[in-house]
C-alpha cells in the first residue's frame, strides 16, 4: 500500500511545484502578486467619423460626422481582466462612448434611403463600443520584463443614429407629420493580432505597451482594426494602486451588401484614460 502511494504523492508534489513556479514567474513587477488583474476607470478621447450608408441603389457622398454635427470629445469607460499563468495569460478588455448633439446641417445628407434636407434640425446619435479577449503566449517573463504576442477575437459595434422631424425626403417622396430615424450600424467578430510588452521600472511601478491589428475579411465585411496603446501603472500596495496609457484605435469596416445595403466606417478615437488597478 505505501509503495502504491509513492507515484500519487510524486504527482501531487510535482503540480504543487508546477504552481508555485507559476506564481513565482507572475509576480510583476517586484513584489507586486500578477495572477489576476483587474483594471476599471475611463477615458477621454477625440474622434474622427467618415461614413458612406447606401440603400436600395441610393448612392451619396460620405459624411464626416464631427464636422456635419459638431459631436464633441467624450468620457468613455474602460475596464480590463487579466488572468496569469507564466507562460500562458488570459486577456478580456472593453472600451465604449456614447455621444450625441442636435444641429440645424447646412447641406443635404444622403443617409441610407433617405435624405435629411439642408436647414432641418437633425440629432446625430454616435455609439463606439469595442469588447476583445485574447490568449497571451509570454515567451519572455520574469519580474523586471515581459514580452509575448497574443492572439484574440474583437467585436467592434459602430452605430450611427440620424433623426429629425422635418426636412426629410425617403424614397417615396418627403415625410411630413412624423420623426424619422435612420440607423447605420456594423456589428462583426474580428480576429486580432498583437505584440506586447511591460517593463518594471521599481518594486511598485512598471509601464508597457501593445499593439493590435488585423485584416479580417468576413462576407459582407471586410476591413481592418489597428490599436496602439501605451500605459504606466503604480502600486500603493502589493495589490492596489493606480494607472493611465495613451490609446489610439483606427476602424476600417465596411459593409457591402449591396444592392441591399452598403455601411462604410473609417472611424476613429484617440486619447488619455486612467484608472485604479487591483491585483492578486
Amino acid at each position: 500500500m505505501r509503495s502504491s502511494r509513492v507515484p500519487v504523492l510524486c504527482a501531487i508534489a510535482a503540480v504543487t511545484v508546477f504552481f508555485a513556479a507559476a506564481q513565482a514567474r507572475a509576480q510583476f513587477p517586484g513584489d507586486v502578486p500578477n495572477t489576476f488583474r483587474l483594471n476599471a476607470g475611463g477615458m477621454y478621447s477625440w474622434f474622427t467619423t467618415e461614413m458612406a450608408f447606401e440603400q436600395n441603389g441610393s448612392g451619396g457622398a460620405s459624411v464626416n460626422i464631427e464636422n456635419v454635427f459638431d459631436l464633441p470629445a467624450h468620457f468613455g469607460f474602460f475596464g480590463h481582466a487579466a488572468f496569469n499563468l507564466g507562460f500562458l495569460s488570459f486577456d478580456a478588455a472593453y472600451v465604449g462612448f456614447s455621444r450625441s448633439r442636435t444641429a440645424t446641417i447646412s447641406q443635404d445628407i444622403h443617409f441610407g434611403d433617405t435624405t435629411f434636407t439642408a436647414g432641418a434640425s437633425v440629432e446625430a446619435e454616435q455609439k463606439t463600443q469595442l469588447p476583445y479577449a485574447d490568449i497571451r503566449f509570454n515567451f519572455f517573463h520574469n519580474p523586471s520584463f515581459q514580452f509575448g504576442l497574443t492572439a484574440g477575437v474583437a467585436y467592434p459595434m459602430l452605430k450611427t443614429d440620424l433623426t429629425a422631424s422635418a426636412g426629410v425626403i425617403g424614397p417615396n417622396g418627403p415625410i411630413n407629420g412624423t420623426t424619422v430615424t435612420r440607423e447605420a450600424k456594423i456589428e462583426t467578430p474580428v480576429p486580432m493580432l498583437g505584440i506586447l510588452a511591460d517593463v518594471a521600472f521599481t518594486n511598485r511601478l512598471s509601464g508597457g505597451i501593445i499593439f493590435n491589428g488585423i485584416f479580417a475579411p468576413v462576407h459582407p465585411y471586410t476591413g481592418s482594426i489597428f490599436q496602439a496603446d501605451a500605459h504606466m501603472d503604480y502600486y500603493f500596495t502589493p495589490h492596489f494602486g493606480v494607472g493611465g496609457g495613451f490609446n489610439y484605435t483606427r476602424f476600417r469596416i465596411k459593409k457591402d451588401d449591396l444592392p441591399n445595403v452598403l455601411i462604410d466606417f473609417h472611424h476613429d478615437f484617440y486619447g488619455p484614460r486612467a484608472y485604479l488597478t487591483g491585483t492578486f
